[in-house]
Formats: C-alpha cells, sequence, structure tokens
C-alpha cells in the first residue's frame, strides 16, 4: 500500500487507535454491507444458463445473476493476472507492473493500495480463497496486500512450476497456502476454497464485522485431469454439439470444463444458502464475475473469440451485483464498464473514500438509477502481450460505447508482426463484429488511437 513517511513515522500506536476508529466507525455504520467477490477462472461469457448456453446447468449462478442488477457490456483482460490487478487496485494493470501471467511479470508493485487494504482499514475482516496471481513473495503475498485470512495456492494456478513439489499437480488434496504456510488439505480444490470461506463469513458474523470475501476459483482453469469425476461422466455422455462450435474433437476438454463449473456452482448454491442461514442476505453485497474469455474455442453466445483474444469473446464478462437492501433486482445497465471500476463500486458501496489516483469510476450511480443519470462517455483500454513491457499498439483495443478499434496482433508474441492492420467496429449497428469500417472511418481510426496514446 502506498503511504507516506509521515505516516510510516508516526508509529504504531496511531495507527492501532485509528484501526479500532474505525472498526467501531464500522460497526455503527448500519448501511455498511458485506461484500462477496466471485471470480472464476477461465469461465466465458458463454458458460451460463442465463446466457443461452443449451447444455451446462448453473441453476445457483443463474438465479444469482436474477435477483441482482447487472452491467451488461462489462470488459476483463484477455488473460488473468491483468484483470486481478486492475480488480485490486482499479488501475490498468500496466500502472500496477503487472505485465502478463508468468516468468515474474504478474508480481504487483507492493505499494499499490488494494481493496483489501483499504476495506481493512475500514473495519473489515477481508479474506481470500483460491487464486491470487500477484505475488508469491513478500511483501507481495495477500496477507501483505490487505488480507487477514488467506487459502490459496501460488502463482497463476495448481499443477503450475509455482506449485509445491509435494503437490504433484492435483485439485483434490492439494498442497495449498493457508496465511502464509504450506497445508496438506482433503477435498477438492473448489469446495475447499468455498468451505474455508464460510468458516470465515460465519466468524465475522459472530465478531459482528462486516467482511470482504473474494472467492477466487482456478477452476475451470486447465489442467483437466482432475475434476469432479460424477460431474465429467453427466458432460461426457452428453450431446456437446450445440457448444462446441465445430469442433468435435473438444468434446472430452469441454465435458471436463463444464464438471469443473457446475461444481463451482453447487458451492455457489451452498454459500447462498449459508448468507440465508445466517440472515444476513438483505445487507451482504455479493458479485459474480469472469477473469476473462473461455479457454476453448467455445460457445460465447453470438461473440466470436477465446481467452487471450481482443474480440467481444475474450474480454467480456458477466457482472451481476446482488444486493437486497439497495439494488432492485432486474436493474440492468449497458453503459461500457469493466474490471478497473469494482474497487471503486465496492468502495462507494462500503462507504470508503477511494484513492485519487484510480482509472476506474464507481458503477453505483448507474445500478441504483430510478432514472437516468449524468455519465459521461469514455473509452476502456485493454492491451496485454508477452514481454516485459508494452509495445505500442501491439494486441491491443480502444472500447468506447460505440466504436471499438483493435489491432489482434496476438497475445503471444512479444513482437508484433509488421502486417496486422487496424480493425474498426460499430458495437451499436454491429455488436458481434462482423464488419471492419476502418477504411471507410479513417477519422475515427486516428481519434481512438491518439485516446490510446495520451
Amino acid at each position: 500500500m502506498r503511504a507516506s513517511i509521515a505516516t510510516a513515522l508516526i508509529g504504531p500506536f496511531i495507527l492501532a487507535c485509528c484501526a479500532q476508529s474505525a472498526i467501531a466507525d464500522t460497526r455503527a455504520e448500519a448501511d455498511q454491507p458485506n461484500i462477496i467477490l466471485l471470480m472464476t477462472d477461465d469461465q466465458g461469457y458463454g458458460d451460463l444458463g442465463i446466457h443461452g448456453n443449451p447444455v451446462l446447468q448453473t441453476p445457483h449462478m443463474d438465479r444469482l445473476a436474477q435477483g441482482g442488477a447487472a452491467m451488461t457490456t462489462f470488459f476483463v483482460g484477455p488473460v488473468c493476472a491483468p484483470t486481478r490487478a486492475g480488480l485490486m487496485t482499479g488501475r490498468y494493470h500496466y500502472r500496477t507492473r503487472v505485465v502478463d501471467t508468468f516468468k515474474g511479470r504478474a508480481m504487483m508493485e507492493p505499494d499499490e493500495d488494494t481493496l483489501a487494504e483499504l476495506l481493512r482499514h475500514a473495519g473489515y475482516s477481508t479474506g481470500i480463497f483460491g487464486k491470487w496471481h500477484l505475488g508469491d513473495s513478500y511483501p507481495m503475498r495477500p496477507n501483505d496486500q490487505g488480507f487477514d485470512e488467506s487459502l490459496v495456492h501460488r502463482g497463476g494456478g495448481l499443477a503450475q512450476p509455482s506449485d509445491p513439489i509435494d503437490n504433484r499437480d492435483r485439485y483434490t488434496n492439494p498442497v495449498l497456502i493457508h496465511n502464509g504456510h504450506e497445508i496438506q488439505t482433503r477435498g477438492y480444490c473448489t469446495d475447499l476454497y468455498f468451505q474455508a470461506a464460510d468458516r470465515f463469513i460465519t466468524r465475522a458474523v459472530h465478531q459482528n464485522r462486516p467482511f470482504f470475501a473474494y472467492i477466487a476459483t482456478n477452476a475451470p482453469h486447465g489442467p483437466f485431469h482432475d475434476v469432479p469425476a460424477e460431474l465429467y461422466e453427466k458432460y461426457r455422455a452428453m450431446d456437446l454439439a450445440p457448444v462446441l462450435l465445430g469442433q468435435a474433437e473438444s468434446h472430452d476438454q469441454v465435458a471436463r470444463i463444464y464438471a469443473m463449473i457446475e461444481n463451482i456452482d453447487r458451492n455457489i448454491g451452498r454459500l447462498l444458502a449459508t448468507l440465508h442461514e445466517l440472515d444476513i442476505e438483505r445487507d451482504t453485497l455479493v458479485v459474480m464475475m469472469f477473469d476473462n474469455g473461455p479457454n476453448t474455442r467455445r460457445f460465447v453466445g453470438r461473440m466470436r473469440g477465446m481467452k487471450s483474444e481482443l474480440f467481444e469473446g475474450g474480454i467480456r464478462s458477466p457482472f451481476y451485483i446482488r444486493w437486497p437492501a439497495r439494488l432492485k433486482p432486474g436493474t440492468h445497465n449497458d453503459r461500457i464498464a469493466g474490471y478497473i471500476d469494482v474497487m471503486p463500486t465496492l468502495l462507494a458501496a462500503a462507504g470508503v473514500q477511494p484513492p485519487d489516483d484510480l482509472d476506474g469510476r464507481s458503477l453505483l450511480p448507474l445500478l441504483e438509477a430510478r432514472q437516468p443519470v449524468e455519465w459521461s462517455d469514455r473509452a476502456l483500454f485493454l492491451q496485454v502481450h508477452r514481454g516485459n513491457a508494452p509495445i505500442r499498439y501491439h494486441h491491443f483495443a480502444v472500447r468506447e460505447q460505440r466504436w471499438k478499434l483493435v489491432r489482434p496482433s496476438g497475445f503471444g508474441r512479444s513482437e508484433p508482426p509488421e502486417n496486422v492492420s487496424f480493425q474498426l467496429f460499430d458495437m451499436t449497428h454491429d455488436p458481434f463484429e462482423r464488419h471492419d469500417l476502418a477504411a471507410t472511418h479513417p477519422d475515427i481510426v486516428q481519434r481512438l488511437k491518439t485516446a490510446y496514446d495520451h
């Protein structure tokens, strides 16, 4: 967290007094909600029943979506760590030192003000369960960055090079990191995260403290060898042709992915039941979103694209937010929004003043509006590719409400090929990006390039 020299010199006495004051103020603030942020890994926009998937069964996610409000044109990064950095800071990931997903390029600058830090300073009990992917060593670990409680894996996922050697690529009975220490667990990884979150939530309620629970599953990210067996057999026996986009060879892999997603859905059902049993549904804000597009080329509605790509199917995520105390179910807003808006939105809900240097803005005025509100148009910038630093115009997109400029030069390349052209789409009249208008609207192309440059 960024702090002044004066703050560092004042010492622990005043800091402790401030913390106790914040907790007291929080307990007195009746409308300060509990917050649950749910984010899955590599689940695509089309991987929900409510989004028209004809095969996958997600009744609890669908119920959560139907019971809340939504931003219907919501964007995330093409890959995971950039989204996570922006989610935690409200700033574009390149500002945070996160430029990629591996080889030391996903270590967030420790001085960033994080959502967890700011909520903890406001009296919240803070916990993370699942995937962090912003640094595994001091001072970048979750417990160094504002989380009181953490049960996570290292790096970008289980069965990756950062895994403890003893884990042996397991999703079942994995070695996880609990508050900085390796522990041997028993159970399937997703179940373990939700069980730990349940205990954390219950404890916070009994302590009469508001809580922030960040539940970020590594499923349905690969590898796919260790998935819930019962659900795998269910989907393996089904006709998946409607979601495979002609790629019959991916039947087994998608069956495994859907097994992981339905397992997440069942856990969300149990989580919602816990909120009901604890009688905190009304005052608990629950957000559901995904970190990037799907990890195979499969159903994404009528959009095109997948993880790592800049077409809508690779960067669109649901953003459902249920808060019975303040948000009317079924409220939908189509203004463009993105992962950088999550932090300011949740801080606004908690009554916490955001830092001055955020790129995002609170979405609450749009979500709470009973009538139209003033909301200036803006551009969102999306870019990520392999390498140590961003290269101008390499694998990037600029998205306004109507226009989208994209240069899909390849996430996997550290240098862009020379022959990749800019593409321009009128998203109002061509929401599925079928007609490139760059040649007929060079003025708009130049305007969006200029916006990117500044």
